[in-house]
């Protein structure tokens, strides 16, 4: 099993990798349904050199959870929650109110929203002008994949960013155990709701795209489905074919007749 510092960390950087690569999405999105051709010159090289620099960003952002993070023992019990070592300190304030609110909230959240509000915009105009209808039908549904994704996330993830900032309040201004436990409850339910968010990427584009629904069949059924009944019937004894039996009964006519 991992140290609790290392889970953390990794934790935060897989976290905010995932996110900050739904704002790429957004952003790409903008672009590629812009009618304005200067902002159609990102190629694959650029999008695979700003993952890198965002690789290396988040790689610093998570070193601080890896120093500061341990498991620290519950009171009263033989278990261990994973908090920061100076509880209550400049880096628990940060984590708090800075780090996942700004970075894993608000941030993402507004360049999503920003950029899903500005594809929706470039999807309309696309609609008044002479654009083949292929192509449009296509934006129109990557676009809804995207604009339903960005609602999931906020409805998903604003949430859990909240209850996690008011518990942390509350918990440093009282002591009452009936009102922290209340507080860990709704924490948890928040967080089973937050993970959702990491989950339900395939069911949200099964649900919005025709043609993501397509290729799944196709996949499914022409693909797999036809390579596993092979493999299936591979060692399969399959019964002599007809032709000998005739063949058999016509040499012994023919002795016969001899």
């Amino acid at each position: 099993m991992f140290p609790c510092n290392i889970q953390m960390a990794f934790a935060q950087i897989v976290g905010l990798m995932s996110h900050i690569i739904m704002c790429f999405g957004a952003i790409d999105q903008f672009m590629s349904t812009s009618l304005n051709e200067s902002r159609q010159r990102f190629n694959l090289k650029s999008i695979q050199r700003l993952i890198i620099i965002v690789i290396v960003i988040y790689i610093l952002y998570g070193i601080p959870f890896f120093i500061y993070y341990d498991a620290i023992p519950l009171s009263g019990t033989n278990a261990t929650v994973c908090l920061p070592k100076d509880s209550g300190g400049l880096f628990s304030k940060y984590v708090v109110y800075i780090g996942l609110p700004i970075f894993g909230g608000f941030l993402p959240v507004t360049i999503m929203s920003t950029f899903g509000f500005l594809t929706f915009r470039n999807v309309r105009r696309m609609a008044r002008k002479n654009i083949p209808i292929s192509r449009l039908r296509l934006d129109q549904q990557l676009t809804a994949m995207i604009l339903i994704k960005i609602l999931n996330f906020f409805v998903t993830v604003v949430p859990f960013l909240v209850v996690y900032i008011v518990r942390y309040i509350v918990s440093s201004h009282t002591n009452d155990t009936i009102i922290q436990k209340q507080f860990q409850l709704v924490n948890r339910v928040f967080t089973m709701l937050f993970y959702v968010n990491y989950a339900d990427n395939f069911y949200i584009f099964v649900a919005s795209s025709g043609r993501f629904r397509r290729q799944l069949k196709y996949v499914l059924i022409n693909v797999h489905f036809k390579l596993w009944r092979a493999k299936r019937n591979m060692n399969r004894i399959h019964p002599a074919p007809e032709c000998f039996e005739l063949s058999v009964t016509s040499d012994f006519e023919h002795k016969r007749k001899e």
